[in-house]
């Protein structure tokens, strides 16, 4: 079974600097979710008060809220994470990690390869498949793709004033499913986007 715990262990105490650096998924503890059927579930949307944002997600996700003291920064570092598995072959991601300020965002580009950096660095098992710089919207994001041993793990990152928004799917190899990921990715919505 694929497991989340990674995530919330070594993603976030470089966070600060724009950089997230995942740990070894394979080390990871077992996800929580009940088993599924075989047959695949119909997504549902799914909106994160933290995030202000709507995107769609196999089943309800599990919801994890914690605070990191940044001691070297002298403040709090607040995030949410939003954890689904579909059919015990994938699990999906929302992670919502709040600044205290908002991050200028003519570094936007340079905190997303940061980002991207921090994560292939702190693992040397991570292989990168690829990377690309794209606007959602009107705000810069990164997508790519990593190879670990035997799972991929592929997402997209923006960061939107205060906060970075993660979306990412984790799965075993011969059970990735491009479409998969992008209908979650590509579902993703700010609710102040969407009222205009």
């Amino acid at each position: 079974m694929l497991g989340y715990n990674w995530i919330l262990k070594g993603a976030l105490a470089p966070l600060l600097g724009g950089l997230l650096c995942l740990s070894n998924p394979l080390d990871s503890a077992p996800l929580n979710a009940p088993p599924l059927t075989q047959q695949t579930p119909a997504w549902k949307e799914f909106h994160s008060t933290a995030g202000k944002c709507s995107l769609i997600f196999p089943q309800s996700p599990e919801h994890v809220s914690e605070k990191m003291v940044m001691p070297d920064e002298g403040y709090e570092l607040k995030y949410d994470a939003y954890i689904s598995a579909l059919n015990q072959q994938a699990v999906f991601m929302l992670l919502v990690a709040q600044y205290p300020e908002s991050v200028d965002q003519a570094y936007a580009q340079m905190n997303l390869e940061a980002f991207l950096n921090g994560i292939l660095t702190h693992n040397p098992d991570n292989q990168l498949i690829y990377a690309d710089l794209l606007l959602v919207g009107a705000h810069e994001a990164l997508d790519f793709f990593i190879r670990t041993g035997g799972l991929y793990f592929k997402g997209r990152a923006l960061m939107i004033g205060n906060s970075l928004y993660l979306m990412a799917m984790e799965c075993e190899i011969q059970h990735y499913d491009e479409s998969h990921f992008n209908n979650f990715v590509g579902s993703f919505k700010l609710i102040e986007d969407a009222k205009k």
